[in-house]
């Protein structure tokens, strides 16, 4: 009974989101975004603190608050967007978004390569995986099962319109290897803490990184392709394809470790440029540094 009312709840700011004039939902959004980083002190200090470890204490007061704001607007709008595309046609998700580099995914179609997409939770991440399956064909992506059973309903129908196949977090290797089996492309979002993996840097910071997008890329001759959608102002985006990683260009032996570090450092560099849009708050660095975050 409470997940229904939770998922009442639910039903009405969706209805609301809808509904409101977009040039008054932006300035709703941003006050959402200010109330949440004033309350939530709790994630609040765990940005600072990541702001701290990965900037070694750089960063002055005024510089960090700028940051987590911008980072809590982010994912404001990220969420707006992810709402409005469960309702939004394809002419009108695509043209919210400029797709920089959108070669790479074309040549690599068009040579019947296998794609590995990975992502982080950077900008309107909810905004580049639809624009991408509208326009280049189906894309399964990994999420986690959502705990309200109703909102993860709603959550699955959004996605199978946009294209976009869920595969269930606690089962994705198996999922993904499923979907590269039948010739379709996959996407991981590789930026959050996991105790699996391999031991990467991370802003120079020892951390452990995600293994699977590398190892599949090896097994099935796959490319991987990072994506970055950055925010321009509300509604206006550009979706910014990297250039591919191939792993056949590589011949280091230990090959997994550094494609797995690749993929990280075109998401720290991307950081490093606009900071604020960067989801800070996740503890990535908890697996070898637990401490920190007490």
């Amino acid at each position: 009974m409470f997940d229904y009312l939770i998922f009442i709840v639910y039903k009405v700011i969706v209805i609301i989101f809808r509904f409101m004039p977009r040039f008054l939902m932006k300035y709703i959004l941003n006050g959402l975004s200010f109330l949440i980083y004033t309350l939530n002190k709790k994630h609040k200090k765990i940005a600072n603190t990541n702001l701290d470890f990965a900037f070694h204490n750089t960063k002055t007061k005024n510089e960090k608050d700028k940051i987590i704001k911008g980072s809590y607007k982010s994912l404001i709008y990220n969420m707006y967007e992810f709402i409005d595309n469960q309702y939004a046609t394809k002419e009108d998700i695509c043209k919210k978004s400029n797709i920089v580099n959108e070669s790479y995914i074309i040549d690599a179609i068009k040579e019947k390569k296998l794609i590995i997409f990975v992502a982080a939770h950077y900008g309107a991440w909810e905004q580049s995986l639809p624009v991408i399956s509208l326009l280049h064909g189906k894309v399964n992506i990994v999420n986690r099962r959502m705990n309200n059973k109703y909102i993860h309903n709603e959550y699955k129908k959004a996605r199978d319109k946009n294209n976009l196949v869920m595969i269930d977090k606690k089962s994705a290797a198996k999922g993904m290897i499923r979907a590269l089996k039948k010739k379709e492309h996959v996407a991981v979002v590789i930026d959050q803490n996991t105790a699996y993996g391999v031991d990467i840097k991370f802003f120079s910071r020892k951390t452990r990184a995600t293994d699977s997008t590398s190892r599949l890329a090896v097994k099935f001759d796959a490319l991987i392709i990072p994506i970055i959608c950055v925010m321009n102002e509300f509604g206006s985006y550009t979706i910014l394809c990297k250039k591919p990683i191939d792993h056949k260009e590589l011949m280091e032996e230990n090959k997994i470790e550094v494609l797995t570090q690749m993929q990280a450092d075109v998401f720290e560099e991307q950081i490093k440029k606009i900071p604020e849009q960067w989801f800070w708050q996740h503890k990535r660095w908890k697996y070898h540094y637990p401490d920190m975050y007490k």
